[in-house]
């Protein structure tokens, strides 16, 4: 492999007969948006791909876009004499967002540059991290409106820059190679903390169980974990249904230094329970009894293993974009028992609406409960906007909700049960018409209508208020608008 510096951007190279592939490879991706501006990245990527297509000829190769949690890329191929007449120009238009943003047409042809995450992966995340970086994933309700011009330059310039750029090359080595990219700084990636420092279990929306822990990103010990509770839970879910899927894995980036291990499987409502429990229980295991030397020799070694292992470029691009460490050999069975026991101290069981549960944790205590509702309390002291008196009539006590404003706070309530969202926890406040959404930390959202409750739009004009302007906009035109119904948490 060769290594160089072109316009200050690292290039790697690999010889091979053939067509000339290279990849432009930037250090940014879904982790580094906000609520607010959700698909900037894919936006930024498919506009310069758009532009230089504009910009070459008709029978120039065209720019393959892909964007990921953590990585966009940029894939052409052709002559190196094609492919540098490419990478100059697409340089160039990454350094020159057009200063109206993406028209229609860049909006058709951007299909590529998607994240793809299993939804019960990406409600894991979710429920881990709540509605930023990797939690935006499983977001359910994202805004419909597109990123702003201002938001795409600023975007551009703060990570498509020389700074955080890295080109891998597979094939004959281009003359006169040019990247023109902007300068700037290495940027900081910020990765949230987990929302709870210890194992728990919370809700989500899914149809299925999930279990996510952060772990070290160059640990073997914690990949042979990863692979061994896939299929052990795989087998355990077989013998106690016959209709039981196999249970699936994903990792995902989180900082330079730690991945999140994702576990998952479907479940339908009335096996859900026995699901979390089998599901639960393997981790559990797995986490106190080492395994047999046998089964980890098999999941250190195999097919299995050399699929997850990345090809000698992308690693090494990873490692100049990153700093990511590679994985380590010798691997034993107290490793692997040690390694995921320490992952199991933070882990998250995800379960879906309605089950309640009563397991074990890591440490023999209860598992501890992070739903964002509150059960068989009074809701805080405020001002309560509560339904008129002839809806009220109309309803069953368990149907019947009213808000409560507070000085620092506005809680949704229920019979039985409430939902606190404070101000300094909201991250978007949507405005669809006289409806106003707000979309907390926790990754919850709150819907209210001043149709809802008498004195309404004194309580919208409140929130609006307290929320500050710069996370208030309007919901795009003919966009979904909240129906009457409790926030989803």
């Amino acid at each position: 492999m060769h290594h160089s510096h072109v316009d200050g951007v690292p290039v790697l190279r690999s010889s091979r007969p053939g067509q000339l592939q290279a990849t432009l490879r930037f250090g940014v991706g879904a982790r580094d948006e906000t609520y607010r501006t959700r698909d900037v990245t894919r936006m930024v990527a498919a506009l310069a791909a758009h532009e230089t297509r504009r910009r070459l000829p008709e029978t120039a190769e065209p720019v393959v876009v892909s964007t990921g949690v953590d990585e966009t890329r940029f894939t052409v191929s052709g002559t190196p004499q094609e492919v540098a007449d490419i990478l100059r120009t697409l340089c160039g238009a990454l350094g020159e967002p057009p200063p109206d943003g993406p028209d229609e047409t860049v909006y058709s042809c951007d299909d590529e540059a998607v994240v793809s995450l299993n939804p019960l992966a990406a409600a894991a995340l979710n429920a881990r991290y709540g509605a930023q970086a990797t939690g935006l994933l499983g977001q359910e309700w994202v805004s419909c409106l597109p990123p702003t011009p201002d938001m795409l330059r600023t975007h551009a310039a703060t990570w498509f820059t020389r700074a955080n750029a890295v080109l891998t090359l597979a094939g004959p080595e281009p003359v006169g190679l040019q990247l023109p990219l902007p300068p700037g700084e290495h940027p900081h990636h910020s990765a949230p903390e987990a929302r709870y420092p210890r194992a728990s279990w919370t809700h989500r929306t899914i149809e299925g169980v999930a279990v996510s822990v952060e772990a070290p990103a160059g640990s073997a010990a914690v990949a042979v974990a990863h692979r061994i509770l896939r299929e052990r839970m795989t087998a355990a879910l077989a013998r106690r249904s016959t209709s039981a899927a196999p249970a699936e894995a994903a990792t995902v980036p989180h900082d330079t230094d730690a991945d999140v291990r994702l576990l998952f499987t479907p479940a339908t409502t009335d096996d859900a329970e026995e699901v979390v429990a089998t599901v639960w229980s393997e981790a559990l295991r797995l986490a106190r009894i080492e395994p047999a030397q046998d089964e980890v020799d098999r999941y250190r070694g195999g097919p299995e293993s050399a699929r997850a292992q990345p090809c000698p470029l992308d690693a090494a691009a990873r490692t100049e974009l990153f700093g990511t460490p590679g994985l380590t050999e010798g691997v034993t069975p107290g490793d692997v028992r040690d390694a995921w026991q320490r992952a199991m101290a933070g882990a998250q069981l995800v379960v879906p609406d309605g089950l309640l549960l009563d397991l074990a944790g890591p440490d023999g205590r209860r598992l501890w409960c992070t739903s964002c509702w509150t059960w068989d309390e009074l809701p805080p002291w405020g001002e309560a906007f509560r339904e008129p008196l002839v809806k009220r009539a109309f309803r069953r006590a368990g149907e019947r909700h009213w808000t409560v404003l507070t000085p620092d706070s506005v809680v949704t309530c229920r019979t039985g049960a409430y939902h606190a969202l404070r101000f300094d926890d909201v991250v978007a406040l949507e405005r669809w018409g006289p409806e106003r959404v707000l979309i907390g930390r926790c990754g919850c959202d709150i819907g209210i209508d001043p149709a809802w409750y008498r004195g309404g739009r004194r309580l919208i004009r409140a929130l609006d208020e307290a929320v500050p302007a710069e996370l208030a906009f309007d919901g795009a035109e003919g966009g979904r608008s909240h129906e009457e119904r409790p926030p989803r948490a």
